[in-house]
């Protein structure tokens, strides 16, 4: 096949993604048509109920058994379509595994089922990897690259409006140093974070590293290709209000004075000599709930291996222009399995500055959380 041997694990990522999305909708169509004729031939039936006409006696069951005998045929023609999709994934799933420290992918079994598409491929590696590719793969969502170049950034004008507004939220005792610390040129808080970016600029950002804030620059080549120095992990995302974004802060700068003399005391107490310092506040803590947040995470990306292999599908597509990734809306506050916000603190000189601070749906591993700093 074409891809033997090409060790690109991007390449791969993106071919085994294809083929399930078109399992996908192939089981949907699938289920569109069963679900049709059942109810075409219950209406049939219920048409006939009661009817007493010379010949009809028991006629109304027998077009219903019809219209299940239908869907069993719909259902195992699936099978059938499907069947050439899953034996392509699973010979690219073989090329794939090496790449992660899987020796190889046993052999496929028959079919036994319609569902469950994950459970046709062997136990292992190969069946959890499929089956994290189709998580939430149905609500999926992609962006093409002449779209994510229309995504703009905010007018100053936008931007200073949540700063001022994110900065009022604050209570008295923490207004001054909170706004000091969102309006300090080092802090892109607001300008990638804030509520002012539209959730297609938050996508642009996660597809094709489209900075929202405007500041990195984003071009797209001669060739094709996108240019762009700006980063991006396997989610992008925001708060919904000036008021989610001032809670955070205000949670931090409270802990903070009533633990150490001042906030860079507590900062540098807690860095160890090192110049920066990132803070999981969770979201209980930080006050947050539902609707607080809202950003896109890249699909099929719950392990290691797959987020690995989402990112250099996304770094193919940059160089192509084409074949963008996937990703799936949520609110990493609610759908979260230890969600909160991280807050970042960077060392200038003698002082600190806050870099950034954004929602999350975990702590990030080199984070340490706000309840454990002295």
């Amino acid at each position: 096949m074409a891809l033997a041997g090409s060790g690109d694990r991007g390449e791969l990522r993106a071919a085994i993604e294809g083929l399930l999305r078109t399992c996908v909708e192939l089981e949907r169509h699938a289920a569109e048509m069963a679900q049709t004729s059942r109810d075409q031939a219950n209406r049939v039936a219920r048409g006939l109920v009661g009817l007493r006409a010379p010949g009809v006696s028991g006629l109304a069951g027998e077009i219903a058994d019809i219209g299940t005998a239908m869907s069993v045929d719909l259902s195992k023609d699936f099978l059938e379509a499907r069947a050439p999709y899953v034996a392509e994934v699973h010979q690219l799933l073989g090329l794939l595994a090496p790449l992660h420290g899987v020796a190889t992918v046993p052999a496929l079994s028959p079919p036994a089922t319609v569902d469950g598409l994950a459970a046709e491929f062997p136990a292992g590696f190969a069946r959890s990897y499929i089956g994290d590719l189709l998580v939430g793969a149905d609500r999926s969502v992609t962006l093409g690259m002449s779209e994510a170049g229309q995504a703009t950034a905010p007018a100053p004008d936008a931007i200073d409006q949540s700063k001022t507004v994110a900065g009022s939220q604050l209570s008295a005792d923490f207004h001054d140093e909170g706004a000091s610390m969102l309006e300090d040129p080092a802090c892109h808080a607001v300008e990638r974070h804030g509520p002012q970016i539209s959730d297609k600029a938050q996508l642009a950002r996660l597809i094709w590293l489209k900075d929202p804030s405007g500041a990195d620059a984003w071009l797209i080549a001669p060739d094709g290709s996108v240019q762009t120095n700006h980063r991006c992990g396997t989610s992008a995302g925001g708060f919904t209000s000036p008021e989610a974004l001032a809670k955070p802060i205000e949670a931090f700068l409270r802990v903070a004075h009533s633990r150490a003399n001042d906030v860079a005391d507590f900062i540098t107490r807690n860095a160890h000599g090192a110049n920066n310092l990132g803070v999981h506040i969770s979201a209980s803590q930080a006050g947050l709930s539902a609707g607080d947040a809202f950003g896109y995470r890249g699909a099929g990306t719950g392990m290691r291996e797959t987020r690995r292999d989402w990112i250099a599908a996304r770094r193919l597509a940059m160089r192509r222009g084409e074949g963008p990734v996937h990703a799936v809306p949520y609110d990493p506050v609610v759908e979260g399995t230890d969600p909160g916000v991280t807050l970042v603190f960077k060392r200038s000189g003698t002082t600190w500055r806050l870099v950034t601070c954004y929602p999350v749906e975990k702590p990030g591993t080199t984070n340490r959380r706000l309840e454990d700093l002295a």
